[in-house]
């Protein structure tokens, strides 16, 4: 360590003596020796004074052994590269991997908690991978109730969220490149305003931009979980609208879209995680998210679409459409895959065909549930669901997505009293596949490879990832039917696509670094070569 300052000092008096304006230019030079030379083995004798027979191996110039020694080198040298990045498999929320589904109290999504923050405030956020923004309530002027008493399914307050709270929050101002709404600021320097709007109708979120840390743990195959801490943008929502307003997401929404904004492309650009990430919604309503997760390699998979020549959603084709065993003709269509979507929507003549055929083969008698949009209700004689007929998306290469029990129950006094095909028709040609479609499935958007993966899962025993932290998920009490209001709204009341920051190049500037940066006189420079070599 000391010859190394020792060098560092004299490196640095060799800049303080340039004087270019009156010194000439100096080109230095060096020879170049293969390690594997004879010149290199010479060289090597002469300084060790080793005798010939005692150098061990040195192979002869293109042999076998001569490209195995080069290539055992390299592979060392990537083995030191990889090491030296912290790049872990599995990253979750420091609160843990569980997610949860509180039924019609919270708008039938999936939740989990996760911290920000310093020092760290937990929020309870609603997983959507429909829209890109990760926003919570902040400095409220207008967002939905966050005392526990006002749902029946909470044991803690909801929080809100200010940056002033936060030693760790920074202010994102208007020149910087995810600000949406830059162009239509006074000054680039005032704070970066937002406003998402949701298909849903009149549901938004509006505020301001900061940049604050998020609280994860990180599991991988060789050692206990890590504590990390991530810088990501989020928006501090002053006001909110709509669905926000009545129960749906009260403590922010998590956005997983495929924009720069979102969290999972601030941890893969960090070089946390690989790009992408899994959730994985259980019978039991409770589920699992894992970033960085790209499947097993047994599962089935699709590639996503672009739109209009970008990829912006996590659009896939859809080849086919099955009922049971029965196969129909002309049912391809495109779909969203979107966890922020409570139910599944398909195109309105495909809705027909479908649940036609879906009448058709079910062995249950239809009913009619007053006030309720669900065209395809069934009476059941007994107190557990029928076997219903699965519906079955196929997909390129005969890859296929079996939803075994593509309905809800109606639960009244005495148990199970009906049940409802789980599907609407929606307006226009793209359908949207909904977290209850996802239920039994670790489903994994590979964002690295534009990519859908799908297997089969309970959602605690992930056999090929045994460092996943899987802790028993809690019991929660059975959900019932939507209301009427849920069940009416196209796009499953749930936030669907939303507005998202545009991809744009880095507006980091590069540096230009002269390639002359040095002329010495020739006297002081061969001095302090000569202390160079006497330090070495």
């Amino acid at each position: 360590m000391a010859a190394r300052s020792l060098l560092s000092v004299l490196l640095l008096l060799a800049c303080v003596l340039l004087e270019p304006q009156n010194a000439r230019a100096l080109t230095l030079s060096a020879r170049l020796i293969h390690r594997f030379s004879d010149e290199a083995k010479a060289l090597r004798i002469s300084r060790s004074g080793e005798d010939y027979k005692d150098l061990g191996r040195w192979p002869q110039r293109n042999s076998m052994d001569y490209y195995h020694l080069l290539a055992s080198t390299d592979f060392q040298k990537q083995k030191m590269k990889l090491g030296s990045r912290r790049h872990f498999q599995f990253l979750f929320p420091s609160e843990g991997s569980n997610t949860v589904s509180f039924g019609n109290d919270f708008g039938w999504l999936h939740y989990t908690w996760i911290d920000i923050g310093t020092p760290n405030v937990s929020f309870l956020v609603a997983l959507d991978t429909g829209s890109d923004l990760f926003w919570v309530p902040c400095d409220c002027i207008q967002c939905a109730p966050l005392s526990a008493s006002y749902y029946s399914t909470l044991d803690r307050d909801l929080n809100e969220y200010s940056p002033l709270g936060s030693n760790t929050s920074k202010h994102v101002s208007c020149s910087h490149e995810l600000c949406e709404s830059g162009t239509n600021c006074e000054s680039p320097k005032q704070s970066c305003p937002y406003t998402v709007d949701y298909y849903t109708e009149n549901t938004s979120s509006s505020g301001l931009l900061v940049e604050d840390i998020l609280h994860f743990a990180a599991g991988g195959d060789d050692g206990p979980n890590t504590s990390i801490e991530a810088p990501v943008i989020i928006g501090c929502g002053m006001k909110q609208s709509g669905g926000y307003l009545d129960g749906i997401a009260p403590d922010g929404l998590l956005g997983l879209g495929l924009g720069e904004i979102s969290v999972p492309t601030f941890l893969a650009k960090a070089g946390l995680t690989k790009n992408s990430f899994s959730m994985c919604f259980d019978e039991d309503d409770s589920g699992r998210l894992f970033f960085g997760d790209q499947g097993p390699a047994t599962q089935q998979s699709t590639s996503f679409l672009p739109s209009n020549g970008n990829y912006e959603t996590y659009i896939v084709g859809v080849e086919a459409c099955c009922i049971g065993n029965s196969c129909l003709k002309q049912t391809s269509f495109k779909a969203l895959v979107d966890s922020g979507t409570s139910f599944t929507f398909l195109p309105e003549a495909l809705y027909d065909k479908i649940s036609e055929e879906f009448d058709r083969q079910v062995n249950a008698t239809i009913t009619n549930y007053a006030g309720s949009p669900w065209k395809y209700c069934y009476n059941t004689s007994s107190q557990d669901l029928p076997k219903v007929p699965s519906v079955t998306f196929m997909f390129v290469a005969n890859n296929s997505f079996v939803v075994h029990d593509p309905v809800f129950p109606i639960n009244g006094n005495q148990g199970v009293v009906g049940f409802c095909l789980a599907i609407q028709p929606t307006d226009g040609d793209i359908g949207t596949i909904g977290q209850n479609f996802m239920t039994g499935y670790r489903t994994v958007f590979d964002r690295e490879n534009l990519k859908l993966g799908w297997s089969r899962s309970n959602c605690q025993d992930f056999s090929d990832a045994k460092s996943m932290p899987l802790t028993p998920s809690k019991g929660t009490p059975p959900n019932p039917l939507p209301t009427n209001e849920q069940q009416s709204t196209p796009g499953g009341f749930a936030p669907a696509v939303a507005g998202r920051a545009p991809s744009k190049p880095s507006a980091a500037s590069s540096r230009l670094v002269s390639s002359q940066f040095c002329s010495l006189r020739l006297l002081p420079l061969l001095l302090v070569l000569f202390l160079i070599v006497l330090v070495i």
